[in-house]
């Protein structure tokens, strides 16, 4: 769970109690965050000192490991919501591009769903089902799913 007020990340066990808080940097004003199968976190978060968004993967002491901001190929816009999955490959739903995004375990870029594929809608929460390699896309009033797993 994340803090837009007090930039902090607070991780909850399924009964819901605080297993730990992490304070993230000043400048990061945090939208979602997941743990990644490595015990680090993935956050996507507005850098306000650049005024931009970036998805950051961060230990459980704040610090930054490694960044993402957009590539050639894509910008970054907000991102509402992110997924991961046992191998560290994280999905974004970018709602300002209306691109869901892959990136590998290091930040990598590796493929873009773009507007055509969502058909024009805006993508607000993801959830992977890794077992069916399946992409369920929320939007405001429905749900898409994609199949993502290659055999």
């Amino acid at each position: 769970m994340t803090s837009y007020d007090t930039r902090q990340l607070m991780q909850l066990d399924s009964d819901g109690n605080e297993l730990r808080r992490v304070q993230l940097l000043d400048y990061m004003t945090p939208r979602h965050a997941v743990e990644s199968p490595t015990a680090t976190f993935i956050i996507s978060h507005k850098n306000t000192q650049l005024k931009q968004y970036q998805i950051s993967e961060v230990n459980t002491a704040g610090e930054v490991l490694r960044q993402f901001s957009g590539s050639r190929l894509s910008s970054l816009g907000d991102t509402p919501h992110v997924a991961v999955d046992s191998h560290g490959n994280i999905f974004l739903a970018d709602k300002d591009n209306l691109h869901i995004l892959l990136l590998d375990a290091q930040l990598r870029l590796r493929r873009v769903m773009d507007e055509h594929q969502l058909n024009y809608k805006l993508p607000w929460r993801l959830c992977y089902r890794e077992q069916t390699g399946q992409l369920l896309v929320g939007f405001s009033n429905s749900v898409a799913v994609f199949d993502v797993l290659r055999r």
